[in-house]
């Protein structure tokens, strides 16, 4: 899920700067309502004093429509608050940094990555006709009563996701390709790719229209992680959560629940005790700003690397973190759990992970592809389709309020609940 991260070589220095404090809290937010909130919030997004001082260091900043990458300069994302830098030279950085100090964190731009799923061993051709999820996940119920998943928004940070997988006839996916130097700009907006297949699984399981959980979603799919090494960086993982954000410009948009999927992330021993404090509460802050100032649910993979092992940030009180359990409801044995330096226990709940069928590619003839994985980068997404199955029936559901009713929900299991949590993610009306 992680590899042993450090600061990329791009011969400058770069770093991140997360708002310290949510906007929620800086404007007395937090007893309006969503969409309200949502609407103080973008506004705020599109101006900002911070990028006025840094222009005036000499720091160029990435304007909008600007195609061409600035190899030194800055780039404000304002829908998740966050600056990301590339100084020059060492003086200018510590000129940034003191800039920022007072109301951001400044943190190093860190390697994450998957964690590693069991394929199986065949792929097949033939479509599956139905989904195969038991009846006690609630999903049959929930489709034999017209509930899809319609009027919610999923986003999914992954390797892709092939738009013209069978899976997704006639879906439109919102897609982005989020390059290694990446800005707003830079993100290609192109029908939706996968030349690694576990994000196009990661769709499938969510909104694939025969192997899906809740088919109906609007689909998000941010491609971060590249194929070869399975790696991604903060840095890309910041552009892919603003980017997602941004959605809720569209007056259509601002009542909807958005749900935030995904299986990345790192073990605290790969950071250096300095820098772990700092990347911890950084990406806390970032939790904290889809869950505070946008009412977003982030569903996260705890990793693959059996009991007494927490991967963050799945494992970070912010995220509902995910373990895996077989159709027999018993804990995979791979599935994380554990207690977190924070003093917590996690998984907070799970979901089905085990032998999954769901889209995987296209081959040269253009057939579509399918083949079973496991891990809980299985499991997160189950529990993602039942969380918008849940917020789709219920219409004004969403953010804290929509994990509370997953976990009230969750179906008890027999295992420890050291392994599996609260139990169960499951539909029930």
């Amino acid at each position: 899920m992680a590899s042993r991260p450090g600061r990329r070589s791009s011969g400058v220095e770069k770093f991140i700067a997360v708002r310290k404090r949510t906007r929620s809290a800086a404007f007395a937010l937090h007893e309006a309502a969503t969409a309200e909130k949502r609407m103080e919030i973008m506004r705020d997004a599109q101006t900002s004093r911070r990028a006025l001082e840094l222009i005036r260091l000499g720091l160029r900043p990435h304007l909008p429509g600007q195609r061409k990458p600035v190899g030194h300069g800055f780039e404000r994302l304002g829908h998740v608050s966050c600056y990301i830098v590339n100084a020059p030279t060492n003086q200018q950085a510590e000129q940034a940094r003191e800039v920022l100090a007072d109301d951001y964190l400044i943190v190093p731009d860190v390697a994450l990555s998957l964690p590693t799923a069991r394929i199986g061993a065949e792929t097949r051709v033939r479509r599956p006709r139905a989904p195969e999820w038991p009846a006690i996940s609630g999903v049959q119920e929930a489709h034999a009563r017209g509930i899809r998943g319609g009027n919610v928004i999923v986003g999914v940070l992954d390797t892709g996701c092939d738009a013209d997988h069978n899976e997704f006839l006639g879906k439109r996916i919102e897609f982005r390709y989020v390059p290694f130097v990446p800005t707003p700009e830079s993100m290609r907006a192109v029908n939706g790719f996968d030349t690694h297949g576990h994000g196009t699984h990661v769709c499938g399981i969510i909104a694939g229209r025969n192997v899906g959980v809740a088919p109906d979603v609007d689909l998000l799919a941010a491609a971060v992680i590249e194929s070869e090494t399975v790696k991604t960086s903060l840095a890309r993982i910041v552009v892919a959560l603003d980017w997602m954000l941004s959605h809720f410009s569209r007056v259509e948009n601002q009542d909807k629940p958005m749900i935030i999927s995904m299986s990345l992330g790192f073990r605290p021993e790969w950071i250096s005790a300095p820098a772990f404090r700092t990347v911890t509460e950084g990406m806390r802050l970032l939790l904290r700003t889809l869950v505070e100032d946008f009412d977003v649910l982030p569903i996260i993979a705890i990793g693959n690397d059996g009991p007494g092992v927490v991967r963050a940030p799945g494992s970070y009180a912010e995220a509902l973190g995910v373990g895996a359990v077989d159709f027999d409801l018993n804990p995979w044995s791979s599935s994380s759990s554990g207690q977190t330096p924070e003093g917590l226990r996690k998984p907070d709940l799970v979901g089905f992970g085990v032998d999954i069928m769901s889209s995987l590619e296209r081959d040269l003839q253009r057939r579509s592809l399918y083949t079973r994985m496991s891990g809980t980068s299985m499991a997160a997404p189950y529990v993602a389709g039942i969380a918008a199955l849940i917020a789709s029936a219920n219409p004004g559901l969403q953010g804290a309020a929509l994990r509370q009713r997953l976990l009230e929900t969750a179906l008890p299991l027999s295992a420890p609940a050291e392994r599996v949590g609260a139990g169960l993610a499951r539909f029930v009306l």
